[in-house]
């Protein structure tokens, strides 16, 4: 069968950090601001003991690279998407900057690549600085921290258009999310995101005022703050509150067309502070994933392996019943021998493997003849030694070849056990040396991913055949 092209097709449903989307963390601009080097959020509350609390949110740039920009919240949207989508296991997020645009909807271009480093070295250099701001669910109450969004990254250089079954998986490029909020989203503080909503909004600002809201409309009808508060949790930047009304008539007017509010008005206090009210088309609750009538037996066996409804039906339309059978067994076969490559996201590498025709080799069977005696091959004769050292030319080769087409566990059939074990510290060392930021969590699942993604290279480069015990 000849294989269609790839097309994005986006599980609707984000997760997004609520302490993130109460507050602001990236201008609204599209260029990095030689002016401006905070955002700063100062706020009084009652707290449920009645006793009234100043909340101070202060957000900085690195000298170098400035405060983040509002292509970087897009980012952290996929990031959060991402992580998700891997069932929030660990802060070591693994990524592809193919994945992201992906997700974005952008152009795979040199220039969207460069884009993401760029914004990824703005939002690692941002610390934010937060007195009585943070909301901890675990205490169940506001908290002082100054922390990082993502503490560190490392990037591989990925071939823009290069088209790979293996390039989604080895290698992989990492952000690691700050402690402090991946504890937050552990403990339950974060509400759904509707990314295919949030990614309709054609300005940075009805981006974030919509991220803003629907965090306020979770269960409720309405919801009213005061101009100016609501100027400096976006922020804009404008004097008067006429100026932010004036601002902001363009996002209400298109908010209220794509159906998320049913109607802005305004009104004043009895201090006189202007307030707006927001009246929601209908109270919100947690995005769900669209459904579909059942029956068809396709979608069904892949909704029953963890592939969403909707991406089970768009994988359906596309390939043959004979494609998605062909890796929806191997993928059996896998969660069989518990394998290592599925561990981290099965739907999602499932997925991928029908998208991208993964390989699948078939099983090997047992040879009939007698193992050989210690020292001698089949033949009587001495067994062959192995041929002298490759060209480094040939191992290049070999090691794109192993990128071309991912080896299961199969390919480790045969494999002396004592031989196999000096592989995979051999591999365990390249990650080690590759990427010095995963090495510092070697215990998580992303490290032993890699782990065995190098163990693959090295099978690749030296040949399965050359390593069986005799």
């Amino acid at each position: 069968m000849t294989k269609k092209e790839p097309e994005t097709v986006l599980q609707p449903v984000g997760k997004d950090e609520m302490n993130l989307a109460e507050y602001p963390f990236t201008l609204l601009t599209r260029r990095v601001s030689e002016n401006q080097k905070t955002i700063e959020v100062e706020q009084q509350v009652r707290t449920e003991t009645g006793e009234v609390v100043t909340q101070s949110w202060v957000v900085t740039g690195s000298d170098r690279y400035g405060l983040p920009l509002a292509i970087d919240e897009d980012i952290y949207i996929a990031l959060m998407k991402i992580l998700k989508d891997g069932g929030f296991r660990d802060r070591t997020i693994p990524f592809t900057r193919y994945q992201i645009l992906r997700i974005l909807g952008k152009d795979i271009s040199k220039r969207e690549y460069d884009r993401i480093q760029q914004s990824l070295d703005r939002l690692v250099g941002t610390t934010i600085t937060s007195k009585n701001a943070f909301w901890d669910n675990r205490t169940r109450s506001y908290v002082s921290k100054a922390f990082h969004i993502f503490e560190s990254y490392e990037l591989y250089r990925e071939q823009p258009g290069r088209k790979s079954a293996r390039s989604p998986e080895l290698p992989m490029s990492y952000v690691v999310l700050s402690s402090f909020l991946f504890e937050s989203v552990k403990a339950g503080y974060v509400k759904n995101l509707d990314i295919e909503f949030y990614l309709s909004l054609r300005t940075p600002l009805s981006k974030r005022l919509f991220r803003f809201l629907d965090k306020k409309a979770y269960n409720n009808r309405s919801f009213e703050i005061g101009v100016m508060r609501l100027a400096e949790k976006l922020p804009v930047h404008d004097a008067f509150p006429s100026q932010v009304k004036r601002r902001l008539e363009e996002p209400h007017k298109e908010l209220i067309e794509k159906g998320f509010l049913a109607e802005v008005s305004y009104a004043r206090r009895r201090d006189g502070e202007e307030k707006v009210i927001y009246t929601f088309k209908r109270p919100r609750v947690n995005a769900q994933e669209p459904l579909a009538p059942l029956g068809d037996p396709t979608v069904e066996m892949l909704v029953a392996r963890g592939i969403s409804r909707s991406a089970a039906e768009e994988l359906a339309a596309r390939f043959s019943e004979e494609h998605i059978q062909k890796h929806v067994d191997a993928f059996d076969q896998l969660c069989a021998e518990e394998s290592p490559r599925i561990r981290r996201n099965p739907a999602g590498y499932l997925r991928r493997a029908i998208e991208d025709d993964y390989a699948t080799p078939e099983p090997r069977r047992a040879k009939p003849a007698a193992r050989p005696s210690p020292g001698k091959s089949g033949n009587g004769k001495a067994p062959q030694t192995r041929a002298p050292k490759r060209q480094a030319s040939e191992r290049d080769e070999a090691v794109r070849d192993a990128e071309e087409v991912p080896l299961g566990p199969r390919s480790r059939e045969g494999i002396d056990p004592e031989r196999l074990v000096v592989l995979r510290e051999q591999a365990r060392q390249m990650v080690l040396e590759r990427y010095p930021v995963l090495a510092q969590r070697s215990t998580s699942p992303a490290f032993d991913v890699m782990v065995d993604a190098c163990l693959d290279e090295i099978l690749a480069v030296e040949g399965p055949t050359t390593l069986t015990a005799e």
